[in-house]
């Protein structure tokens, strides 16, 4: 039986993930975006959604979040309403070359990106003044994906739980809670489940399916060597969550190079083994590798 449940609110939507904890520095961001790009490689359509305040999957995806030019539309424009989805999505790339004209970038066929907005730190307060703009997002896939346009979307949300974090859920069918193996993140991804089961039940009346469905540990650590206390809660981690664990993701010195560099991991080292896990991820997401034609 597969763990995905399905948008009830939109029967034409594909899989929506949705990358959640309640504090940062967990790499949500390094695996949402790696796995959409190896989804992209593999050939499924994808769309990955910078809803994250810092707005680092837009940055690693070759786009600025900081520094949005005039007239170009971005998430936050999408959530008041002065824009459509599309309006924001542009498609994923990797940087080929310096500088930051369109030639310094190679477009990863099948992933696209909705630009994320640094003033989107202002988004708790401004949808707590529209009753209704809880549901931007759930409304904007809705109504503005087309059937078959995409294979599944991931969300990158913020690291926290507020309003904004709520309207991201509501959009969602799956969530992965992301985290490290310290004692504090498997406490941190207990309350959080039990928040999203209290969301899930206060709009079930929405159409809202909200599950968590995996939980992801990042830097996991391979030997004692490295720190038995951090092999210790990797096995509690197993114990507790069983086959909703991924696979776990190890720590990998050229990750915060390659997010410099705005290149993919896959394009930065193809062979090393986090891209391999970052493909045993997606099998267990239910996006295995197609056969060749």
């Amino acid at each position: 039986m597969s763990l995905l449940s399905s948008p009830a609110y939109a029967e034409h939507l594909p899989p929506v993930f949705a990358g959640m904890n309640r504090a940062g520095s967990v790499g949500k961001t390094t695996v949402g975006y790696n796995v959409c790009v190896q989804a992209a490689l593999r050939g499924y359509r994808c769309l990955l959604i910078d809803a994250d305040l810092q707005s680092d999957a837009s940055y690693w995806s070759g786009w600025d979040g900081d520094f949005v030019p005039e007239g170009v539309a971005t998430v936050h424009d999408v959530m008041l309403g002065r824009a459509k989805l599309p309006d924001a999505t542009v498609p994923a790339r990797t940087r080929v070359g310096a500088g930051d004209d369109d030639s310094s970038f190679l477009n990863i066929e099948g992933l696209d990106v909705v630009r994320g907005d640094k003033t989107m730190s202002q988004a708790d307060s401004e949808l707590t003044q529209d009753p209704r703009g809880v549901f931007w997002l759930q409304l904007a896939l809705k109504n503005q994906i087309e059937a078959g346009q995409y294979d599944f979307i991931f969300i990158d949300c913020p690291a926290s739980l507020g309003r904004l974090s709520i309207s991201l859920l509501l959009a969602a069918t799956d969530v992965i809670v992301c985290m490290k193996p310290t004692r504090k993140e498997m406490r941190g991804a207990a309350a959080l489940a039990a928040e999203i089961e209290k969301a899930r039940y206060e709009y079930q009346d929405f159409g809202v399916t909200t599950q968590v469905s995996f939980y992801l540990m990042n830097e996991a650590k391979k030997h004692d060597s490295q720190g038995k206390f951090y092999r210790i809660i990797q096995k509690e981690a197993e114990e507790k969550f069983g086959d909703m664990l991924l696979p776990l993701v190890g720590s990998a010195v050229f990750v915060p190079e390659a997010y410099d560099a705005q290149e993919a991991l896959a394009y930065w080292d193809p062979n090393a083994p986090i891209v391999g896990t970052f493909n045993t991820i997606l099998d267990r997401l239910g996006f295995p590798a197609k056969p060749a034609a």
